[in-house]
C-alpha cells in the first residue's frame, strides 16, 4: 500500500484561494492521484487542521525519524512532498502513477530558488550546476526502501529532510529517475501571489492536448513514428471516451496476432496456391493492427495516467508472446507449403533464440549504463579509461549521443533502425511473407537479427571498457543467473581474475552453438550431447564466483544462449518433434523475459523462482531425455520435452497468478 508524507514548509500555509491553502490543495491532489494514506508533518504551534493525519515534528531530525517509521511500517512505495509545492494534477499524477520499481524525483526548470541537480540518462545523480532543479515531490519504491532500511539517515545534514532522503538513495548507488512534465509549470512557493501565478500558468495550457501530445513517445522508432503515431492518438481519444482501460486493448492486440499466426499456419494447407498470397496479405494487415493496438495501450495509459504493475508487465510479455507466435505460424505455414520441417522450424527457433539473447543483452546494457552513471557520480569508479579500446569506446559513446541528439535526422533514424526494433521486424515479416513466402520471411528476419546483434555487441563491448563498471556486482546476481538449486553443489572456482566468469560463459556459448551445428549436420548423437554437457559445465562452474568483470553484464544473455542451445542440440539429435521443441524453448524464453521485467520498468509479479528448477537442471533433464530417446525410442524425448514445457509454463503462470493476487490484497489492505 502506498503512503505519502508531506514535509513542513512555510509556503504550505499560504492561502491560494478562499479557505484553502497550498497544503490543502496538495493533500487533495495526492488523494486524487490514488494515495489515500497521507501524513502531514507540522512544526510545533501549527494549529490549522488538514484532511490528513498530522504529526508534530520538531525539526529535520524528527522529520527523518517520522518518515522512517511510516516507510518501514508496511509494504509499498513511499511518496515525499514538500508542503509548499504548487503543481498541476497532471504533474502530481506523473510521479504517483508510476507503478514501476523505480524511485525518482520531480524536476524542472521553473523554480530558480530550488536546489539545482545534475541529470544524466534521465537519472538525477546529485547536486549540479542546473538548469534542472528539484521539484519538491519524490517517490521511493518498495524495493529501494528495503535497501535503505538498515541505512536510513538518523541525523539531517541541514534543514531539509527531503534532500537527505535523496542523498541516502545516492549513497546506496540507487538510480533516481527524473520525472518531467515539460510545459507544465510547478514551483515551491512562499507567497499567495506566487501560488496564483503558477496556477495561472498551467491552467492556461490545454491539458487535454498536452496529455495527448505527451502520450506519444518522443523517441519511438521509425515505423511506429510515421505509420502508427500519426493517427493512433485518434484511437486513444476514442478509447478514453468509451471508458476503456489499457489492459483490454492489450488483449485485442494479442487476439489480432493470434489470428494472423493462424492464417500464416493454415492457409497453405487449406487454400489453393494462388490464393495463399492474398490470404497472407490479410494476415499482414492483422499484424499491422495488432502493432497499432500495442502502441495504443501504452499511449492510452499515458494519456489517462492509468498505470498498473500488471498492465505494464502484460504489455511487455504480450509483445514477445505475439512475436514468437507469429514465428511459429510462419514455420508451420512453410512446412504446410512443402518446405523442410528442419529448415522452417530451425529458422523460427534461431530467430526466437536470437531475439531472446538480444533482449537480455539490451536490458543489461541499460543496467550497465545506469550503474556507471550512478557510481561515477559518487566517484566510486572515477578512474579514466585506459587503453586504446577504452578510449575508442568513450569516443563511440560521445558520437552515439550526438547522433541521438540530432533528433529525427537521417543518421538518427539509421541508428534507430539498424538494431531491428520491433515495429520494423514486424514490417519485414509481413512484407516478406506476402512477397516471398513464410520461410523467406524467417530467413530475412534472422539475417537482420544477427547483423544487429553483431553491430550492438561490437559497439557495446568498447563502451563497456570506457564505463569501467561491474554491472553484475549486485546482491540479486544469483536470481538473474537463474542457476537454481544445482548452484549449491558448485564449489567456488580456484581460477582467479575478473574475466573468469565472462570467459567461461563465452566458452559455454561456443560449445552450445557447436552442439546445435553438430546436431543439424547429423553428427553422431554423442557429439551434440557431449558439447551440450560441456556448455553446462563451463557456464555452471562460475555460478559462485564473484562477478566483478566489466564485461560480466553479458553473462545473463550468455546463459540464455547456453540453455536454449543445449536443449536445442539435444532435441534435434534425439528427433524431438519440431513444434514441441519450439514450444519448450518459447516457454523458457518467456520465463526469462519475465525475469528481465524485474530490471525493466515493468515489475514482474513473480516473487519466487525456486520451482522453475534453474537453467542447469532444465538443460540436464532435456539432455538426459534425449540420450534415453536415442537408446530407446524418439517419442521418449518428445514426451519429456512436452511435459517439461507444461511444467515450466504451469509454474510460471501459477507464480504470476499468486503474485498478482498478493499484490491486489496488499493494495486493498
Amino acid at each position: 500500500m502506498s503512503r505519502a508524507v508531506i514535509l513542513p514548509a512555510r509556503g504550505g500555509s499560504t492561502e491560494i484561494d478562499e479557505d484553502r491553502t497550498v497544503l490543502d490543495r496538495l493533500v487533495a491532489q495526492i488523494r486524487e492521484a490514488g494515495c489515500d494514506d497521507v501524513t502531514v508533518l507540522t512544526r510545533p504551534g501549527t494549529d490549522r487542521p488538514v484532511k490528513a493525519t498530522q504529526i508534530v515534528s520538531a525539526d529535520a531530525d524528527a522529520d527523518l525519524a517520522h518518515i522512517g517509521e511510516i516507510a518501514f511500517a508496511q509494504d509499498g512505495p513511499l511518496y515525499l512532498a514538500c508542503a509548499d509545492l504548487v503543481a498541476s494534477q497532471t504533474t502530481v499524477a506523473a510521479v504517483l502513477s508510476d507503478s514501476s520499481r523505480r524511485s525518482g524525483v520531480l524536476v524542472g526548470a521553473d523554480d530558480p530558488s530550488a536546489a539545482p541537480v545534475q541529470v544524466e540518462r534521465g537519472l538525477v545523480t546529485g547536486p549540479g550546476p542546473g538548469p534542472t532543479r528539484l521539484g519538491g515531490l519524490a517517490k521511493v519504491s518498495a524495493a529501494h526502501l528495503a535497501r535503505l532500511e538498515r541505512h536510513w539517515p538518523r541525523r539531517a545534514q541541514g534543514a531539509d529532510a527531503f534532500a537527505d532522503v535523496l542523498a541516502a538513495l545516492h549513497a546506496r548507488a540507487i538510480p533516481v529517475n527524473a520525472y518531467r512534465t515539460g510545459g507544465l509549470e510547478h514551483r515551491q512557493v512562499q507567497t499567495a501571489d506566487e501560488a496564483r501565478e503558477v496556477v495561472a500558468a498551467f491552467e492556461a495550457v490545454d491539458m487535454d492536448a498536452w496529455r495527448l501530445k505527451n502520450a506519444v513517445k518522443h523517441d519511438d522508432d521509425l515505423f511506429a513514428t510515421y505509420a502508427v503515431s500519426t493517427w493512433s492518438p485518434k484511437l486513444v481519444k476514442l478509447a478514453a471516451r468509451l471508458g476503456w482501460t489499457p489492459t483490454p486493448i492489450t488483449w485485442v492486440s494479442i487476439a489480432l496476432a493470434v489470428a494472423a499466426a493462424a492464417i500464416f499456419a493454415a492457409a497453405p494447407a487449406v487454400l489453393a496456391d494462388n490464393l495463399v498470397p492474398w490470404t497472407y496479405l490479410g494476415a499482414a494487415a492483422l499484424m499491422y493492427f495488432s502493432f497499432v493496438f500495442d502502441c495504443v495501450d501504452g499511449q492510452l495509459a499515458r494519456y489517462t495516467q492509468n498505470f498498473s504493475s500488471f498492465g505494464g508487465w502484460l504489455d511487455m510479455m504480450a509483445d514477445r508472446s505475439k512475436e514468437f507466435l507469429i514465428y511459429a505460424g510462419l514455420a508451420a505455414g512453410a512446412v504446410a507449403g512443402g518446405a523442410s520441417a528442419p529448415a522452417a522450424w530451425g529458422l523460427a527457433i534461431a530467430a526466437m533464440a536470437a531475439q531472446t539473447v538480444r533482449h537480455t543483452a539490451d536490458t543489461w546494457y541499460a543496467v550497465l549504463l545506469d550503474t556507471a552513471v550512478v557510481r561515477q557520480a559518487r566517484k566510486r569508479e572515477s578512474a579514466p579509461p585506459s587503453g586504446r579500446a577504452a578510449h575508442l569506446g568513450e569516443r563511440l559513446g560521445s558520437a552515439s549521443e550526438q547522433v541521438i541528439g540530432a533528433h529525427r535526422s537521417v543518421l538518427y533514424w539509421a541508428k534507430r533502425t539498424v538494431v531491428a526494433p520491433v515495429g520494423e521486424r514486424w514490417l519485414l515479416l509481413a512484407v516478406a511473407a506476402v512477397a516471398f513466402g513464410p520461410q523467406a520471411a524467417l530467413a530475412a528476419l534472422l539475417t537482420w537479427q544477427l547483423l544487429a546483434l553483431g553491430y550492438t555487441t561490437a559497439g557495446r563491448t568498447l563502451r563497456s571498457l570506457a564505463a569501467r563498471t561491474a554491472a553484475l556486482r549486485r546482491p540479486d546476481r544469483a536470481a538473474h543467473r537463474d542457476d537454481g538449486p544445482l548452484a549449491r553443489i558448485v564449489p567456488r572456482t580456484r581460477l582467479g581474475g575478473d574475466m573468469t566468469p565472462f570467459a567461461a560463459t563465452a566458452a559455454a556459448v561456443l560449445a552450445a552453438g557447436a552442439g546445435v551445428l553438430a546436431a543439424a549436420l547429423d553428427a553422431p548423437p554423442w557429439v551434440p550431447f557431449g558439447l551440450a554437457a560441456l556448455a553446462l559445465v563451463l557456464a555452471g562452474s562460475v555460478a559462485r564466483t564473484d562477478h566483478d568483470g566489466i564485461l560480466d553484464w553479458y553473462i545473463p544473455a550468455g546463459l540464455r544462449a547456453v540453455e536454449l542451445g543445449a536443449i536445442s542440440a539435444a532435441g534435434i539429435a534425439a528427433g524431438v518433434a519440431w513444434p514441441v521443441l519450439y514450444l519448450l524453448l518459447t516457454v523458457i524464453a518467456l520465463y526469462f523475459y519475465d525475469l528481465a521485467a524485474g530490471l525493466d520498468k515493468a515489475a514482474s509479479p513473480v516473487a519466487r523462482r525456486d520451482l522453475g528448477l534453474g537453467w542447469p537442471a532444465r538443460s540436464l533433464i532435456a539432455i538426459a531425455a534425449a540420450a534415453v530417446a536415442v537408446a530407446t525410442a524418439p517419442a521418449v524425448a518428445t514426451v519429456v520435452y512436452g511435459v517439461l514445457a507444461v511444467y515450466v509454463a504451469a509454474v510460471f503462470v501459477g507464480a504470476v497468478v499468486a503474485g498478482t493476487v498478493r499484490a491486489s490484497r496488499t493494495a486493498a489492505a
